[in-house]
């Protein structure tokens, strides 16, 4: 999966977005030039906005015929399309128009590069019998496993891989950055491997091979026959079938890295030899919630999804106050595509789909992102109406609490988002800042749920670190009166709202605090007292009787509102029945927090044992 930009979000609004829209023709690029070779008198063109997304609507009415193999042929050739706009208008020194498009170049890139890659690599295979049937190897491998193999090394020897770790590459997950990477120098990404190898494998027959989501990882997962010898016969919804998996996002051409693709994620946890963590525990691997992305249209809900808006390798100003630049037309084209494929029904499974759809809305309102939509069945209330566009980020919500356990934290943190950039920008509105709080809450309480590992869980902390950072800077401070970069304390209209949220700030902060008790470590940036957004810095920025009410709160005993989904202006509601002993009522934490100056020292961020050995002062430093 593409990585989730927390710290980009908040930029939307007040200006603090710059929307490139370039003018230069695109026959004048790089880009252009590279496909040039392609190029014939005749060729089928897209001009306008207008005409690709009529041609992207034809195409996905069309997914739903019975041709498999041309299915994926056709998400092949929309991987070149997006990917080649992205190259286009994302580039850090020269950005071009996006129309026209050869649309038979992009389809000549698939037919004469693509199919051939995927047709010698089916040949490498050497695990076929005379007769042509399905073998194991000798290691008991099913031709299924060694012929991702065979298409994961193809498809990284053919993309331009310079580098062996893929973090921090951007615009890098399209079929176009495989074959056409030397152009920007551009590799491909975890999410853009697993696309190819999946698209790759259908193509060829294995109709059961399924891209598979986490929130941070992709890979290729299968129906494990007893059968196998037709795999062109797998059936995808047979529920009575078990899935295996293949690793294929392995960066790097070396003889370790090709033996490493196509194996179980469970030998790959085997292999690291990490005691504490298995696939079934592991956030990058969302444990046994992955999203199965089992058709071509929510497979190109992908794609379109992981399409990457920003500007190439910006460099924020000194003061943090340089306006992020995004494309303007790339904006669009993801939030019409997206449209149509919801319109088609194939993002009623994909919460990542929902909320980057929402994001888009937030950045290019359309008329139907504007509607008005009933969600009283969400609020418990009758006549309830939100806009579309919100009910996008409650949808990615309940379908991840439905389908997927409720493993998921990046819904939790867009519809925060939301909710923050709103309240912040309308006075009215405060109460949206309460709700804001209530989601981050609930996005540590998902994330507490796994096994903490280093690694496997780099991004969350780097996205709980930042969330505090937005938690400070946009909701419990506001600019000086009168100008400058200072900041003063929010004064909250109404003294209930306060209360809540100092309610959900602490419920922010429990589920992390117990993340720490049942892992016995102590692992959480913004915990340790040194941090300029830990517990005590932040709630400095509430008055004391606003402290001592949410405390009260919270230890209150009394029924929370569970099957709530959301706070709204007439409803409000709090945060009980904190897990962290550290938040026990007459803890020390909780003394601090109650006293009229927050003194926050190491005593009270003691880690506390599960009733074996002694609590402990220590923090171990987060290594990055």
């Amino acid at each position: 999966m593409s990585n989730l930009d927390i710290s980009g979000q908040h930029k939307k609004k007040a200006g603090r977005v710059v929307y490139d829209n370039p003018s230069a023709a695109p026959q004048e690029s790089l880009h252009w030039k590279r496909l040039e070779d392609r190029h014939q008198t005749g060729d089928a063109v897209i001009q306008t906005h207008e005409e690709l997304i009529v041609a992207f609507a034809s195409d996905v009415d069309s997914l739903k015929s019975i041709n498999h193999k041309e299915n994926y042929i056709k998400l092949a050739i929309w991987s070149g399309i997006i990917g080649y706009c992205e190259a286009l208008a994302t580039h850090k020194d020269a950005r071009y128009a996006l129309f026209p498009i050869s649309l038979d170049s992009i389809r000549g890139m698939v037919d004469n590069d693509f199919l051939p890659l995927l047709n010698q690599a089916q040949a490498d295979t050497t695990t076929l019998n005379k007769n042509g049937q399905n073998a194991k190897t000798q290691e008991g491998e099913s031709i299924h496993r060694k012929t991702v193999r065979a298409v994961a090394n193809a498809i990284w020897k053919r993309a331009q891989n310079k580098k062996s770790s893929m973090q921090d590459e951007l615009h890098a997950n399209s079929l176009y950055t495989c074959l056409c990477g030397d152009v920007d120098s551009k590799s491909l990404d975890c999410f853009g491997s697993a696309l190819l190898v999946v698209i790759g494998m259908n193509i060829l027959g294995f109709e059961s091979s399924c891209l598979t989501l986490s929130e941070d990882h992709a890979y290729e997962s299968h129906l494990e026959l007893e059968d196998e010898d037709n795999p062109a016969n797998n059936d995808q919804q047979s529920s009575s079938k078990k899935r295996a998996t293949c690793e294929v996002a392995i960066p790097g051409n070396t003889k370790a890295a090709q033996s490493k693709r196509g194996k179980e994620i469970s030998c790959t946890f085997e292999q690291l030899k990490r005691d504490n963590i298995t696939a079934e525990t592991s956030w990058l691997y969302m444990a046994k919630n992955p999203v199965l992305c089992d058709t071509p249209g929510m497979a190109l809900s992908a794609v379109v999804s992981n399409l990457n808006c920003d500007i190439d390798k910006q460099k924020p100003g000194a003061d943090g106050g340089k306006p992020h630049v995004v494309s303007r037309s790339l904006y669009q084209m993801k939030r019409d595509m997206l449209w149509v494929l919801h319109g088609s029904g194939y993002m009623t499974r994909f919460p990542f789909a929902l909320m980057e759809l929402g994001e888009c809305e937030e950045h290019f309102s359309s008329k139907k992102g504007m509607e008005w939509v009933d969600v009283s069945e969400l609020f418990e209330s009758n006549g309830t109406l939100v806009l579309r566009n919100e009910k996008l980020f409650l949808d990615a919500i309940c379908v991840s609490r439905t389908l997927y356990g409720d493993a998921q934290v990046y819904p939790y943190l867009y519809a925060g988002h939301y909710h923050k950039d709103a309240g912040r920008d309308d006075p009215r509105q405060e109460y949206r800042l309460v709700e804001s709080l209530r989601l981050y809450a609930e996005a540590t309480r998902a994330a507490s749920a796994y096994r903490y590992d280093t690694k496997d869980c780099l991004q969350l902390m780097e996205h709980m670190t930042t969330v505090a950072s937005l938690i400070s800077k946009d909701i419990l401070l506001l600019p000086q009166n009168g100008g400058g970069n200072g900041k003063d304390c929010r004064t909250w209209q109404r003294r209930e709202n306060a209360i809540a949220a100092a309610t959900w700030l602490m419920g922010f902060f429990d589920s992390l605090l117990f993340w720490e008790e049942h892992e016995q470590s102590s692992f959480v940036e913004v915990l340790s007292i040194q941090h300029k957004h830990s517990v005590g810095k932040l709630f400095r920025l509430f008055s004391v009787d606003v402290r001592a009410e949410a405390i009260a709160k919270i230890h209150s005993h009394k029924e929370t509102s569970d099957n709530v989904s959301a706070i709204t202006e007439d409803q409000l509601i709090y945060f009980g029945r904190p897990r962290s002993k550290r938040l026990e009522p007459g803890s020390l934490l909780v003394m601090a927090l109650s006293k009229g100056k927050v003194s926050v020292r190491e005593l009270e961020m003691a880690l506390i044992s599960n009733g074996e050995g002694r609590s402990t002062r220590q923090r171990k430093r987060p290594r990055v």
